[in-house]
């Protein structure tokens, strides 16, 4: 069960509940996580957390640039999640947050892993996707730099291991 919760507390219910019923169970934005680390852990709970780009305020008022730092620290399993605001374009911000993970104390490889291969074997699918493997879905996005970067672009696609476009975006 995918559960979004943000407050600490509201976390640390979550955490009793699957527990109690047996739930398996992933915390999704989880903005105050950071605080509750060692209970996470001992859970054995995945984290994906917050986008950065949403406003850190009302139950995200405790949010931090930090917590996919914090959170591999702790050796707690976590991917990263896009915005989803109404006016911000969904999957294209993705490649913002792992720059923002990147620049708050992840490396640029466990950055990338976070929205690949990480989120990926979360969710139960890395025998799928999520690496460049023989066997596995040959989706692949080229870029003309470093694909964090906002001056970079997307230069080729590539589908089932087929090229389906080469026009720069």
């Amino acid at each position: 069960m995918l559960v979004t919760v943000e407050r600490s507390h509201d976390i640390l219910t979550t955490l009793r509940l699957a527990e109690e019923f047996g739930i398996d169970l992933v915390l999704d934005s989880a903005s105050e996580a950071y605080l509750v680390t060692d209970q996470i852990k001992a859970a054995g709970v995945p984290v994906i957390t917050h986008p950065t780009m949403a406003r850190h305020s009302g139950e995200r008022a405790n949010a931090t640039f930090e917590a996919a730092s914090i959170l591999r620290d702790a050796g707690i399993p976590f991917a990263l999640q896009s915005g989803f605001e109404a006016y911000v374009p969904k999957t294209r911000v993705i490649l913002f947050e792992a720059g923002v993970a990147a620049a708050n104390g992840l490396s640029f490889s466990e950055a990338l892993a976070s929205i690949t291969i990480d989120a990926a074997r979360l969710l139960g699918v890395d025998d799928q996707i999520g690496s460049l493997e023989v066997g596995k879905d040959a989706d692949i996005a080229l870029y003309d730099g470093d694909p964090f970067e906002y001056t970079t672009h997307a230069i080729g696609v590539i589908i089932d291991g087929n090229v389906v476009s080469t026009e720069i975006r």
